[in-house]
């Protein structure tokens, strides 16, 4: 008798170990992804403007943006950073966004995709722009471009990836040239390098804001 109560208290003393390691098992780690946002509280950019030409001259225009990263906040019951600049041909107005970073991509409040640092494949977004007279002028398609591309600024040479504007201008707005480019380039653990604002259809020239130096918590 005292044999078989050893045996079953054997069994289900294996059991029980058994059950334990099962459940103490390692899951797998999340993947992570790289920072191209550098989204924290006090972290600043520092860009100076130019005025780019149709043959890619670059002039300075002496003016100086400062964007910043001011708090953050809950919006819809997620986690957004206030991000701070100014506009860039009214430098007394601002010019503010609510970001946050979600896997590979950065996505504003509304739920736009700004950028990603995996795909490369698909568009993030595509919308009209409209005349006041209710006449299109373009076709905007974004979509990620130059992955890991050497570009120079005032504050150094950096790997970038281009969460890049195609304007697909109407005939009637297309004498300035067609198509047009905005690019916007992130570098990892950075944030923006350089960012074409938006241009005028009128004129086959540019202002592209670039990064002279930087803050980083």
């Amino acid at each position: 008798m005292n044999q078989k109560i050893l045996f079953l208290f054997t069994i289900l003393l294996t059991g029980t170990i058994c059950s334990c390691k099962k459940d103490t098992d390692p899951q797998p780690p999340a993947t992570s992804y790289p920072d191209f946002s550098q989204l924290k509280v006090g972290n600043y950019w520092i860009y100076e403007q130019y005025d780019i030409s149709s043959t890619s001259n670059a002039t300075s225009r002496n003016i100086f943006d400062s964007c910043y990263v001011e708090k953050d906040t809950v919006i819809l019951g997620k986690t957004y950073f206030k991000i701070v600049k100014p506009v860039w041909y009214y430098p007394t107005q601002k010019d503010i966004s609510y970001l946050k970073d979600s896997l590979h991509y950065i996505i504003n409040s509304n739920g736009d995709i700004l950028f990603s640092s995996q795909d490369f494949s698909n568009k993030l977004s595509s919308r009209y722009v409209i005349s006041g007279g209710n006449d299109t002028i373009s076709q905007v398609v974004k979509q990620m471009a130059d992955k890991n591309t050497t570009f120079t600024v005032p504050a150094g040479t950096f790997t970038t990836s281009n969460a890049q504007e195609t304007h697909f201008i109407y005939p009637n707005y297309a004498s300035a040239g067609n198509p047009r480019y905005r690019n916007i380039r992130y570098a990892e653990n950075l944030g923006i390098v350089s960012e074409t604002v938006l241009f005028f259809v009128s004129s086959p020239d540019y202002v592209e804001r670039r990064l002279v130096r930087y803050h980083l918590n």
